[in-house]
C-alpha cells in the first residue's frame, strides 16, 4: 500500500487497501483519475442480529465494488473504485457489507465531498456552482444543506441572549407580506433564528414557546423604528429596554432634509434654472455633517463664478430659503447631539423645536423622534449595540438570493442562511458597556 495516496487522499482508515494503480480515463465525458482500495476487516458482532462472531459465526462472503465520488485533484474529478467486503451471519441467515468512515452506507458520496458542499454554501455562490465544483447534482447540494441545517439550525428553545437585534427581509412569494423575520445574538452577531412570517401572532407563537424565566433575562433588544415590534417586545420580554437603532433615526432626519432640498429646488425649476442646478448639482453638501465641511480651502468650483469653499456654498444656499435654513441646522445638530450620545442635549434640543419653522417634511419626523425619545435615550445608553450587523447579514442574504437567481421555497432558503451563519461559530466578544449609575 502506498502511502503517498493515503496522504494525497487524506484517508486515515486502516481498513482501506490501496492499490498503487492508479488510472487516468475518461469518465462522463472528462478525463478522470481512479484509485482502486479494498475494504475488509474481521466484524465483531452480526449487524443484523448483534450476535458475536465466534466460532467462525460471521464469514466473508464476496465483495460489493462502488464508485465512490472524492474531491478533485489538480482540478481534475477523482473516484474511488472501493471493493467491499460482504458478510455472511450463520446464526440469522443474513449479510451486511463493510463500512468506512470515508463515505456513508448506501451512499456513493464521500465524506469529505459533504464538507466542501457545506463550506462551499458560505459562499456567494448558487448550489449549481457548488454541484459542479464538487462533482455532485444540485439536488445532492440542497440535500446535504438541508441535513446540515437541520442538525445545527433547530432552536432548542432552552437559552436566549441577553441583547437581541430585530430586523425583517424579503423573502420568498409564498410567504405571507413576502416578508419574514430574524432576530440575531447582538454581541456575537450569531442569528438564533427565523421566522418565516412578521405578523404579530407569528412572532408571539414563536416567542413563547421560550420560557417566560429565559425571556426575563433579556436586557435589550435593538429594532427599527418598526412601531409593532415595540408592543410585542413589551409583552414577551418584561426587562427589556428598546433601543432604536441609530442609522434609522439618522436616515429619517436626512431623507426629511433631502426632500427639502429637493422641493426649494423644484421652485426654481423655470424661474431660476441657475440657482435650481446649484441645489441639483451639490446634493451631497447638504447630507455632509457640518462641523466637516471645509471653511478656509477656496478654490473654482461648478456653477459659480467665484472662489467658494464647502461651507461658502452652503451658506449660499440655504441663505436664499429661511425654512430650509431651519430645517438644515436642526438635523444636523440632531445627528451630532445622537452621534456625541448627548442624552439631555439632544431632548432639549428635539423638544424645543417649532414645528412651523421648519419644512413639513420635517415634521412627521420630528413627532415621531419625541414620540420615541425614551427609546432613542437607550440608544445613547447602550452607544455600541446597534442593528448593523443584521442589516449586513440582510445584504448578504440579498447577495446569496441573487447570484442563485433566486428561491421559491422558503425552507431552502432558510436553511442556507442558517448554513452561511452557524456551521463556524465565532470566537470574537464584544464588551457591552453598562450606563452609568447616579
Amino acid at each position: 500500500m502506498c502511502m503517498s495516496i493515503l496522504n494525497t487522499l487524506r484517508i486515515k482508515d486502516k481498513n482501506l487497501n490501496f492499490s498503487d494503480e492508479v488510472i487516468e480515463k475518461k469518465h462522463k465525458g472528462r478525463m478522470s483519475l481512479f484509485y482502486y482500495a479494498e475494504l475488509t476487516y474481521q466484524p465483531t458482532h452480526c449487524e443484523n442480529c448483534s450476535t458475536k462472531n465466534e466460532n467462525f459465526s460471521i464469514v466473508k462472503n464476496g465483495k460489493k465494488t462502488s464508485t465512490i465520488t472524492l474531491l478533485k485533484i489538480m482540478e481534475m474529478p477523482t473516484y474511488l473504485k472501493l471493493q467491499k467486503q460482504r458478510f455472511y451471519c450463520k446464526s440469522c441467515d443474513s449479510h451486511f457489507t463493510a463500512k468506512s468512515n470515508i463515505v456513508d452506507a448506501h451512499c456513493f458520496i464521500s465524506n469529505k465531498t459533504k464538507l466542501a458542499v457545506l463550506d462551499k454554501a458560505q459562499e456567494y455562490r448558487s448550489q449549481k456552482s457548488i454541484a459542479k465544483s464538487c462533482l455532485v447534482s444540485s439536488m445532492t447540494v440542497s440535500r446535504v444543506i438541508n441535513q446540515a441545517a437541520s442538525d445545527i439550525g433547530q432552536s432548542s428553545f432552552d437559552a436566549l441572549p441577553e441583547h437581541l437585534m430585530m430586523d425583517e427581509f424579503k423573502s420568498v412569494k409564498n410567504v405571507i407580506g413576502k416578508m419574514s423575520f430574524i432576530y440575531a445574538d447582538a454581541v456575537s452577531h450569531r442569528i438564533v433564528d427565523v421566522v418565516a412570517d412578521r405578523k404579530l401572532k407569528s412572532l408571539k407563537d414563536h416567542f413563547y414557546r421560550y420560557s417566560l424565566k429565559l425571556r426575563q433575562k433579556v436586557k435589550t433588544v435593538t429594532i427599527d423604528m418598526y412601531e409593532p415590534y415595540m408592543s410585542l417586545i413589551k409583552q414577551l420580554f418584561p426587562n427589556a429596554k428598546i433601543i432604536i437603532d441609530r442609522f434609522h433615526i439618522v436616515q429619517s432626519l436626512n431623507r426629511a432634509l433631502n426632500m427639502s432640498r429637493v422641493h426649494v429646488m423644484n421652485c426654481y425649476r423655470t424661474s431660476n434654472r441657475p440657482l435650481y442646478n446649484k441645489y441639483k448639482s451639490y446634493w451631497k453638501l447638504f447630507l455632509k455633517p457640518f462641523e466637516t465641511l471645509e471653511a478656509f480651502n477656496y478654490h473654482k468650483v461648478h456653477l459659480f463664478k467665484e472662489w467658494k469653499t464647502e461651507k461658502g456654498i452652503i451658506n449660499y444656499l440655504l441663505g436664499v430659503d429661511v425654512e430650509l435654513f431651519n430645517t438644515y441646522h436642526y438635523v444636523h445638530e440632531l445627528r451630532r447631539l445622537l452621534k456625541e450620545n448627548q442624552i439631555e442635549k439632544f431632548n432639549h434640543k428635539l423638544f424645543s423645536i417649532h414645528l412651523s419653522d421648519v419644512y413639513p417634511k420635517l415634521r412627521p419626523v420630528i413627532r415621531t423622534l419625541r414620540r420615541l425619545a425614551a427609546f432613542i435615550e437607550n440608544t445613547m445608553t447602550y452607544s455600541n449595540l446597534t442593528n448593523g450587523p443584521l442589516e449586513g447579514i440582510n445584504n448578504k442574504i440579498k447577495l446569496i438570493k441573487r447570484v442563485s437567481f433566486g428561491y421559491r421555497n422558503y425552507d431552502n432558503l432558510r436553511n442556507r442562511i442558517i448554513i452561511t451563519s452557524r456551521l463556524f461559530a465565532s470566537t470574537t466578544k464584544k464588551e457591552i458597556k453598562q450606563p452609568k449609575v447616579a
